[in-house]
C-alpha cells in the first residue's frame, strides 16, 4: 500500500471520527432542549421538592431531591429552589426551567467552542494550521470561552427578575477561572498572530 493511500486512509478515518463527534454534539443540544420543552409542558403542579436521606445509605444524611410527577429526578440545591415571589409563593417548576435554560446557554457555547476546535483539526490535516483564518478561530474560541464564564450565570439572573423579582446567588471560584482561561487562549491567538506575521515578512524577502 502506498504511503498516500496510507495518509488517505487515516484521512478518512479522521473525518469519520470527526462527523461522529459533531453528530454526538447536536445530539446533546438536542436533548438539552429537549428536557427544556417536556419541563415546560409538564403541569406547575408535578413538581415537588423532598428532604430525605438517602436509602441506600442513610447515615449519609438528608439531601433537597427534585421529583417529577412523584418520580425522583435529581438532587438540587436548595438556594436555586427556595427562591418566592411576592406573596412568598415558591415555584418549583420555574426554578427547574431556570436550570433547564442556564444548562442549555453552557451546552450551546460549549458544544460551538469545540465544534471549531474540530474545524481547526479538519483544515491542519494536509497544511499548516498557523494561518490568519485559524488565528480568528482561536480568537473565536477565547470569545465563546469568555461568554461561557457570563452568559450561564446571566440567564439564571435575568429569569429570576422576571419571575421573583431578586436574585439569589453565592460566589462562584470557577467563573474567574473561566475568565483567566479566556484571556489564555487570547494571548495564544495573539503569539500565533505575531509568529505569521513574522513568518510573512521573512517570505517577503526571500
Amino acid at each position: 500500500m502506498s504511503e498516500n493511500k496510507v495518509t488517505e486512509k487515516n484521512r478518512n478515518k479522521w473525518l469519520n471520527g470527526s462527523n461522529a463527534f459533531i453528530f454526538m454534539l447536536a445530539a446533546i443540544v438536542f436533548f438539552t432542549l429537549y428536557t427544556l420543552i417536556i419541563d415546560a409542558i409538564t403541569p406547575a403542579s408535578a413538581y415537588e421538592v423532598r428532604f430525605e436521606s438517602e436509602s441506600v445509605n442513610p447515615n449519609a444524611g438528608k439531601f433537597y431531591r427534585l421529583y417529577i410527577d412523584d418520580e425522583y429526578n435529581h438532587d438540587i440545591d436548595y438556594n436555586r429552589y427556595s427562591l418566592t415571589d411576592d406573596a412568598g409563593n415558591t415555584d418549583y417548576k420555574y426554578c427547574t426551567l431556570i436550570d433547564d435554560a442556564a444548562r442549555l446557554t453552557y451546552t450551546l457555547i460549549l458544544s460551538g467552542m469545540l465544534l471549531i476546535v474540530i474545524f481547526i483539526a479538519r483544515d491542519s490535516m494536509n497544511a499548516t494550521p498557523f494561518t490568519m483564518k485559524n488565528i480568528n478561530r482561536v480568537k473565536a474560541i477565547s470569545l465563546l470561552q469568555l461568554l461561557l464564564g457570563v452568559l450561564p450565570g446571566a440567564v439564571r439572573m435575568l429569569m429570576s427578575f422576571f419571575r421573583f423579582s431578586y436574585y439569589s446567588s453565592t460566589f462562584d471560584i470557577s467563573s474567574w477561572y473561566m475568565f483567566a482561561i479566556a484571556a489564555v487562549i487570547a494571548m495564544i491567538a495573539f503569539i500565533f498572530q505575531k509568529g505569521l506575521d513574522l513568518q510573512e515578512d521573512v517570505n517577503s524577502i526571500i
